[in-house]
C-alpha cells in the first residue's frame, strides 16, 4: 500500500498492531471507514502527503523490515492520522532525538482523552530515533511528549432544556491522531475531523487554489455572508447523479453518488457510490462506499459502513458493514438524565463529551418500530423486531364500535364505547 514519495527523505513510516480487538466494528481495523475511504487508505494518504514511505505490514514482525538508520514513524492500526500531525510530531521528533509518543496540546488533547474510552496513556503515534529494532517494548516505553497544535473552537447549540450548557464546544485542527478500534470513537474520530477535511479539499490547497473558489463561491452566494459562501462549496467526482430539487451543500463526493429528489445533504463526506434516496436528510456525517440512506430518512452526525441502509432517524450513531436500520426505527443519542455511557472492553465508561448513538453491528437489521437506547452496541448478524405481541396478526369476525387495543396479536376491545370516551359530561 506505500509507495516512495521523496528518496531523499531520512524518515519512513509503519503500523504497529493494537492491543486490544475492535468493539463493535468488524475488523480488519484498515478497513473501518474513514472520511469516505477506509482507515488504511486515509493513514497512507497522509503518511505521503507528509513525504514517507509507508512500509505495508505491522513493524513488529519479523517479516517486516524497517531500516535501522532512519527515523521510524509508527502509527497504530486503528489510529485516525493527518498530515498535519505527521509534520508536527517528526518535526518535535527531531529536536530531541530520542523516541517519542504523541499528545496533543489545549483542549485537542483533552478531547483525545475522552475518545481513548479509559486508555489515555497508550502510545498510538510514535517516532523511534534511529538505531536499534522495532519491538513491542519499545514501543510501549516512549516517552509521551506534547506537541503544540493549532486549535479553533467553535461552539454547536444543544437543545434547550436537556443538557447543563447551552452549547457544545468543539475544537477544529488539522493535527488530529485520534483511535478508532471503538464504534464511539470512530464515530467521534469521523465527525473531529470533518470539518478540517471539508475546509481544506473544498477550499483550496494553496493561497492561489483558495483565491479562485473564494471568488466563484461568493458570485454563486451572491452574498459575502461566510456561512452562506461555505455552503455552495461542493466537491463531485465522477459520474456523480444530483437531481435538480436536491439541496447539497459543503460537502465531498466520491465518484458515482447519488441524490434524489427533493433530498438535502449539508456538510458530509459520501464514498464512492453512496446513495441518498428522495426527501431525505444527511447532515454532519460520514458514510462509505455504497452506503444508502432511503426515503425519507434523517441521518445526523453519524457514520455509515459500507454497504449499510437507514431508512429510520439516527444521530450520533454507527451502522457497520451491511447494518440495517428500517423505516420507523430510531437510534437515540441521549439519556434523561445524566451522561451517555458506553461499554468498552468490559467496563461502563462515559462517551466522549456526554454523548453518543447506537453501534449497530455487522449485517444487523434494527426492524420497524423499534428504539434503542442510546449507548448501546447491537451485537452483529441480528434481526431485531419490536414486541411480537404488539404486531397485529389476528382480527375477530365481530368488531363493533369501540376502543380496540393490540394484546398478543390479536384484537381486543377495551368495552369502551367510543362515545362515552370522546363525549365531553356537559354533553351527556
Amino acid at each position: 500500500m506505500g509507495a516512495l514519495v521523496r528518496q531523499d527523505s531520512n524518515a519512513i513510516g509503519g503500523r504497529f498492531r493494537s492491543p486490544r480487538p475492535l468493539e463493535g466494528l468488524e475488523g480488519p481495523p484498515g478497513a473501518l471507514p474513514f472520511l469516505g475511504m477506509s482507515l488504511a487508505e486515509r493513514q497512507t494518504r497522509a503518511f505521503l502527503e507528509a513525504g514517507l514511505e509507508l512500509v505495508d505490514g505491522i513493524a513488529t514482525e519479523s517479516d517486516v523490515a524497517l531500516p535501522a538508520d532512519r527515523w521510524r514513524v509508527l502509527v497504530r492500526e486503528d489510529v485516525a492520522v493527518t498530515r498535519a500531525a505527521l509534520d508536527r510530531f517528526l518535526l518535535k521528533a527531531r529536536e530531541v532525538e530520542t523516541d517519542l509518543s504523541w499528545r496533543a496540546s489545549g483542549r485537542v488533547g483533552n478531547i483525545a482523552s475522552e475518545v481513548a474510552l479509559g486508555h489515555p496513556d497508550e502510545p498510538w503515534l510514535v517516532a523511534l530515533a534511529p538505531g536499534g529494532e522495532v519491538t513491542e517494548a519499545r514501543i510501549g516505553g516512549c516517552v509521551t511528549t506534547e506537541v503544540e497544535v493549532d486549535e479553533r473552537l467553535v461552539q454547536f447549540p444543544l437543545p434547550a432544556g436537556q443538557f447543563e450548557a447551552d452549547a457544545l464546544e468543539l475544537p477544529l485542527t488539522e493535527s488530529l491522531v485520534l483511535p478508532c478500534g471503538h464504534w464511539a470513537q470512530l464515530l467521534w474520530a469521523n465527525l473531529l475531523a470533518l470539518g478540517p477535511h471539508l475546509y481544506r479539499t473544498l477550499g483550496g490547497r494553496n493561497i492561489v487554489e483558495m483565491g479562485i473558489r473564494l471568488v466563484g463561491a461568493v458570485a454563486r452566494a451572491r452574498t459575502a455572508d461566510p456561512a452562506r459562501v461555505m455552503a455552495t462549496y461542493v466537491r463531485m467526482g465522477d459520474e456523480c447523479r444530483i437531481h435538480p430539487t436536491a439541496v447539497v451543500e459543503a460537502s465531498w463526493l466520491a465518484d458515482g453518488v447519488e441524490i434524489g429528489p427533493n433530498a438535502v445533504v449539508r456538510g458530509c463526506v459520501l464514498g464512492e457510490g453512496a446513495h441518498v434516496e428522495a426527501l431525505a436528510v444527511v447532515e454532519g456525517s460520514v458514510l462509505a462506499p455504497r452506503a444508502t440512506v432511503q426515503r425519507q430518512a434523517m441521518v445526523k452526525y453519524s457514520v455509515l459502513g459500507s454497504r449499510s441502509a437507514a431508512a429510520g432517524d439516527m444521530q450520533l450513531g454507527v451502522l457497520d458493514r451491511g447494518a440495517a436500520l428500517k423505516k420507523t426505527a430510531a437510534l437515540l443519542d441521549q439519556a434523561i438524565r445524566g451522561v451517555v455511557q458506553v461499554s468498552a472492553w468490559g467496563r461502563l465508561v462515559p462517551a466522549p463529551l456526554g454523548l453518543a448513538g447506537v453501534g449497530v453491528g455487522a449485517r444487523t437489521i434494527v426492524g420497524a418500530d423499534v428504539f434503542v437506547a442510546p449507548g448501546r452496541t447491537v451485537p452483529p448478524d441480528l434481526v431485531v423486531v419490536p414486541n411480537p405481541a404488539s404486531v397485529l396478526r389476528r382480527v375477530p369476525t365481530a368488531t363493533p364500535p369501540g376502543i380496540w387495543a393490540v394484546v398478543d396479536g390479536t384484537l381486543v376491545c377495551l368495552d369502551k364505547p367510543v362515545v362515552d370516551i370522546f363525549t365531553s359530561p356537559d354533553e351527556g
